[in-house]
């Protein structure tokens, strides 16, 4: 049946979530003696030139969180229009990165596997930063229109993920703006069902990066 996750659990959940980070540790605790080739596109460019191999666990933790930096700069860059143009409710807020995200979700499973790893990247970084955030405010503002979302987490192929994110993605679009309440406590049920498909999402990656 799967579990009931109310709002303050589901948040505490997604506080603990960062791609970066925890991409970042599972890399990490998986490298051995050479920088990972699968982030061979972050290394290109970075200021960081220290070699991988010789670091101790600590200075390795440093450098992912420097990476991590220079990546959310990178990001802050590549999409500065897309970032000047967020509307100012929350419910549009919602809308307007539905569409961004949406627009990704292509390159996202479609394309060349580093193509893919960096959209997949820019994909969370506007769910986290920008889609998020929105939702919290929202759901303060409309908790009593929501009903219970049943987590449920399961695996899925590529091809099934895709069309349940481009379904859930294109029904948080239309239901903005809302006419009626039913349309908010679909909204948020939407939104819920994203968290959830979106760590699927990530799961997939994880599961590539980490392969033999």
């Amino acid at each position: 049946m799967g579990e009931v996750i109310p709002f303050e659990k589901l948040k505490k959940k997604k506080n603990e979530f960062n791609p970066n980070e925890k991409n970042s540790r599972i890399i990490t605790e998986n490298a051995t003696t050479e920088y990972p080739k699968v982030l061979d596109s972050l290394k290109e460019g970075s200021s960081i030139d220290i070699d991988y191999a010789d670091m101790e666990p600590d200075e390795k933790i440093e450098y992912w969180k420097n990476i991590e930096k220079e990546e959310e700069e990178r990001f802050r860059c590549k999409y500065s229009d897309v970032l000047a143009a967020v509307p100012v409710s929350a419910g549009e807020k919602m809308q307007y990165f539905a569409k961004v995200m949406l627009q990704l979700l292509p390159d996202t499973f479609h394309r060349s596997w580093d193509a893919r790893f960096d959209t997949w990247m820019d994909f969370c970084q506007f769910y986290i930063t920008g889609f998020d955030s929105a939702y919290s405010d929202y759901i303060k503002a409309n908790k009593e229109f929501e009903q219970p979302y049943q987590y449920k987490f399961k695996e899925m192929a590529a091809e099934k993920l895709e069309e349940e994110l481009v379904d859930c993605l294109e029904k948080i679009v239309e239901k903005c703006p809302e006419k009626k309440e039913e349309d908010k406590t679909a909204m948020m049920y939407q939104a819920a069902k994203l968290f959830e498909l979106q760590e699927l999402l990530s799961d997939l990656f994880y599961m590539e990066v980490t392969k033999d």
